[in-house]
C-alpha cells in the first residue's frame, strides 16, 4: 500500500509532465482505483468471503468512488449509461461525466495546451460542476483508506 500512496504523491506533483502524460495517468489512475474493487471481489486467497460480498455496496456509500467508476467506464465504453444495477439489485443513476477540462494553473482561465504553470484537470458532471482531478484522486485514496482498514485487507 505504500507504494501505492507514493505512486499517487507524485501523479498530484504535476509541474513537470506535459498535459497529454497528465491526462493519461489520470485516466490510469481512475481506471485501477475503480478496479480494485473487482480484485478484492476475486481475491479467494487473500479476503474473507463476508468481505468480498459486501465490497461492491461498500465502495458504491463513497461518492469519491462512485464517480470515479464513471470515469472508469466512461473510459471503457467512451459513453455512459444512465444506471448502473449494484449488487443488491436496485438502479443507482450516474453522475454522467464529460472527462477533463484543463485549465491552466497559473492563471486560471480554461484552455487547451500546456499552460505556465502547474497542470489543473477538472472533472465536469452533467450538472456543470467541477470537481478537480487531484482532489478527486485523493478523496478516493482517502477513501479506499477507510475501506481497506474496516475490512482489514
Amino acid at each position: 500500500m505504500t507504494d501505492l500512496i507514493g505512486n499517487c504523491r507524485g501523479y498530484i506533483n504535476n509541474r513537470n509532465q506535459n498535459l497529454v502524460e497528465y491526462e493519461d495517468n489520470a485516466w490510469g489512475f481512475f481506471l485501477h482505483c475503480w478496479h480494485l474493487k473487482d480484485w478484492i471481489k476475486n481475491d479467494t486467497k487473500g479476503v474473507a468471503k463476508a468481505t468480498r460480498e459486501k465490497i461492491e455496496i461498500e465502495v458504491n456509500s463513497y461518492p469519491a468512488l462512485v464517480m470515479v467508476g464513471d470515469l472508469a467506464n466512461k473510459s471503457k465504453h467512451l459513453k455512459m449509461t444512465t444506471s448502473v444495477t449494484e449488487a443488491d439489485g436496485t438502479q443507482r443513476t450516474q453522475r454522467t461525466v464529460s472527462g477533463f477540462v484543463h485549465v491552466d494553473g497559473e492563471d486560471g482561465t480554461h484552455k487547451p495546451g500546456q499552460g505556465t504553470g502547474g497542470i489543473l484537470l477538472l472533472v465536469v458532471d452533467s450538472n456543470g460542476d467541477e470537481f478537480p482531478v487531484k482532489k478527486l484522486a485523493t478523496d478516493a485514496m482517502k477513501n479506499w483508506m477507510a475501506i481497506i482498514k474496516k475490512y482489514r485487507i
